[in-house]
């Protein structure tokens, strides 16, 4: 499969998936450093802003997943770009005339997660739309879906990486300007979303009730051993490295009184180390053991989490987010790439929402825990517990077997 080929709906996919991570990119800067630098909260309630972007998608990123299945993807995710638009246009009106409060943030936090818990399954289930249709309703093989997951995968990573270097002019251009980009670039987004509509039934009968549309999804979790051992992998890593990296790295940036600015490089210097795993990735595609690969993953950023606690120097921490970057863009791939080619088609959004409900609904605690810890303790000793934890659950994972033997060549049953 070559790009060439998958020219038309694929660039429209790209562009848009894009766009959704230029915003995200300098709302993971600007969020935080507003917190910090602006309206100057202590770490736990950093953590409280930080998880109150979180927290929506324990109780929306399910609902979000049915939606997407019930109705077609590409309208739920346009409409979930405009809601964004409206967060980031509310916030830049108040920022033009006062100092933000507490629960100003918390209540702008909510309302980017209720809209990012159905962007994400609905974003995520158009991954395949960008293909050439596979002949008489024929599947796509495992090495294309593999291969579109890169493409998406090097897009987000790319649009995060540009929306960062946006957000490290953070101290000259002001928060405004840069909540206005994300609206304008949000609005082009939604415009290319709703291109990939389609016609036609749904893949869930609308007559269904959503609880029982919900079951249906956990089911068939359960019935593949591989995907539910990835499941609850995600959620460890949300708990433990999302949790850690969304309060502790602004926390130790902060440590090292360089401003806004060096913030945003840690930050670019983590997109770098994503860009460059995804373009090998690319180039040499991620194997038909993905699982394994999820596996030495965990097990490097453990090492990395150590050594970070170590207390390098302010170069020494932006070398360690670049690989730290890395390792996290090959685990989100090769992770994604397994739901993609081992869910149904007909439940995969509720599939990716169960994914994505254990990833960022872990990673709300994690944070909320990573401000406690932080508030009585080193920032360094929260990286170094975290990655002690993680040395644990690699060897508890790999004793299990299920991610360590799947082999996506071979047909996957019921029992697998």
């Amino acid at each position: 499969m070559t790009f060439p080929a998958l020219a038309a709906r694929l660039r429209t996919f790209l562009l848009g998936f894009s766009g959704t991570s230029l915003a995200t990119g300098l709302q993971v800067v600007l969020l935080p450093w507003i917190a910090v630098s602006l309206a100057e909260l202590p770490a736990l309630q950093l953590s409280w802003v930080q998880a109150s972007v979180l927290l929506p998608n324990l109780i929306f990123l399910l609902f979000g997943g049915a939606l997407a299945d019930r109705v077609d993807a590409a309208r739920v995710a346009a409409l979930s770009c405009i809601g964004l638009a409206l967060c980031h246009a509310v916030l830049a009106y108040y920022l033009m005339h006062s100092i933000p409060s507490l629960a100003l943030l918390l209540m702008y936090g909510v309302s980017l997660g209720v809209c990012t818990a159905f962007l994400q399954p609905a974003r995520e289930t158009l991954v395949q739309r960008g293909a050439q249709q596979p002949p008489a309703g024929g599947k796509l093989q495992e090495n294309q879906v593999q291969h579109l997951v890169t493409w998406m995968m090097l897009a987000q990573y790319g649009g995060q990486a540009v929306g960062m270097l946006l957000a490290s002019r953070f101290d000259s251009w002001g928060a405004e300007t840069l909540l206005l980009i994300q609206v304008a670039v949000l609005l082009c987004a939604a415009g290319f979303f709703i291109s990939l509509r389609r016609g036609g039934a749904p893949s869930v009968n609308p007559a269904k009730k959503l609880p029982r549309a919900l079951l249906e999804g956990f089911a068939e979790v359960r019935k593949s051993r591989a995907i539910f051992e990835l499941v609850l992998l995600v959620g460890f890593n949300g708990l433990v490295h999302i949790g850690v990296f969304l309060v502790v790295l602004p926390l130790l940036a902060e440590s090292y009184e360089r401003g806004a600015s060096y913030y945003a490089w840690l930050q670019i210097a983590f997109i770098a180390g994503t860009v460059t795993a995804t373009v090998v990735m690319l180039r040499r595609g991620q194997g038909d053991h993905p699982g394994r690969g999820v596996l030495m993953c965990l097990l490097y950023s453990a090492a990395l989490l150590i050594a970070i606690s170590f207390g390098p120097t302010a170069f020494g921490l932006a070398l360690l987010c670049a690989c730290w970057g890395a390792v996290a863009a090959a685990s989100a791939a090769l992770g994604k790439s397994i739901v993609q080619v081992l869910a149904p088609e007909q439940v995969r959004s509720r599939i990716i929402s169960i994914y994505q409900f254990s990833l960022f609904g872990s990673a709300a605690i994690g944070a909320l825990l990573a401000g406690v810890i932080s508030e009585f303790t080193a920032p360094l000793t929260t990286l170094l517990w975290a990655g002690i934890f993680s040395l644990l659950a690699f060897v508890l994972v790999w004793i299990s077997g299920a991610l360590r033997q799947l082999d996506i060549r071979q047909p996957q049953g019921a029992d697998d």
